[in-house]
């Protein structure tokens, strides 16, 4: 118990025991901590059986009831199911609460581990008691154990698709706060796919959409660069291209990195957020075993590759006249 910082023993035993452990020169035997382990799994130590899924958004349900979040949840509650765990949701703005209380009814309900969604806003912070708790949170976050999607990566991945259906004009369109609250990846990632493209492209600058008039912009940008293809993580875009008179995927084809909260059958990348959730909480799961709380030493985190799905927004492309686009 001590080697394992368990806060049911009193500091100072904690570091008797360790001081002792390190002058015998004691190390754990690897097969009985696998047997451990498996035990643990089977049997939760009722103090912490409850998992809190805390949300900080506006509303209670304004995060839960996306559909990425859903999926998130269900795959969370049943991993959470098999290791013994609960998982109840707890909004961190119910009744007006403070910070301060809102970690005193966490404490006072035995909960010690904490799946922290992410925040509404990326600017928005949520000060509970951390090191009161385990924490496993939904978005880079450099003080905590994050889970989140391999932005590079599944970017990469649109883009090597697209060109193999023949797209030589593929454009990029994100909605600005997610590309803040992902750190720009898939910027970085079309801007490399784009100075290492060995043929046939035509340079399209990205566009990054904010709140106002998002269709707007997609039409302008549309009929600026006419994209053959647009990767995309933004919203509108059908409704964008139906205004200029295309056809999806007959005139301009669309590629979504976010198909669970995107238009039906559209091609693009599975994130696998059931998956997400079912690992958040094999991670907090070793979180809670190590009696690990409060924040990481350092920036420690889980990426989760994406899934190429085929749907009906991507067509083979027809070749298209080079469109001079410098006003020139």
């Amino acid at each position: 118990m001590a080697l394992r910082d368990n806060p049911r023993l009193p500091a100072s035993t904690v570091d008797r025991v360790k001081l002792l452990a390190e002058e015998l020169g004691y190390v754990p035997d690897p097969a009985l901590s696998a047997l451990a382990a498996h035990r643990s799994r089977v049997r939760v130590f009722r103090d912490f059986s409850v998992v809190a899924l805390v949300s900080n958004w506006s509303t209670k349900d304004a995060w839960a009831s996306l559909p990425s979040a859903q999926q998130f949840i269900e795959g969370a509650r049943a991993r959470a199911r098999e290791l013994g765990y609960s998982l109840q949701h707890h909004w961190a703005k119910a009744d007006g609460v403070s910070a301060a209380r809102f970690s005193d009814i966490l404490r006072a309900r035995g909960i010690r581990g904490v799946l922290l969604a992410p925040s509404e806003f990326p600017e928005t912070k949520l000060e509970l008691d951390w090191e009161s708790f385990s924490v496993v949170t939904m978005e880079r976050n450099a003080q905590f154990h994050h889970l989140v999607p391999n932005h590079y990566e599944d970017l990469l991945l649109c883009w090597k698709k697209v060109r193999s259906f023949g797209y030589e004009r593929v454009g990029l369109a994100v909605r600005k706060d997610l590309a803040i609250r992902w750190s720009n990846q898939w910027e970085a990632a079309y801007a490399y796919a784009c100075a290492n493209a060995k043929k046939n492209l035509v340079s399209i600058p990205t566009l990054e959409l904010s709140e106002d008039n998002p269709v707007k912009q997609l039409r302008e940008w549309i009929r600026a660069y006419r994209p053959q293809v647009v990767i995309g993580r933004c919203d509108n875009f059908i409704e964008a291209a139906n205004a200029e008179g295309l056809e999806v995927p007959r005139d301009i084809g669309y590629v979504s990195l976010n198909l669970i909260d995107d238009v039906p059958e559209a091609s693009g990348i599975d994130q696998h957020r059931g998956i997400m959730g079912a690992v958040a909480i094999d991670v907090l799961n070793s979180l809670l075993q190590r009696n690990q709380s409060g924040f990481q030493p350092a920036s420690i985190g889980t990426q989760i590759d994406g899934t190429w799905r085929v749907g009906s927004t991507l067509s083979k492309a027809v070749p298209q006249p080079v469109v001079n686009t410098s006003g020139e």
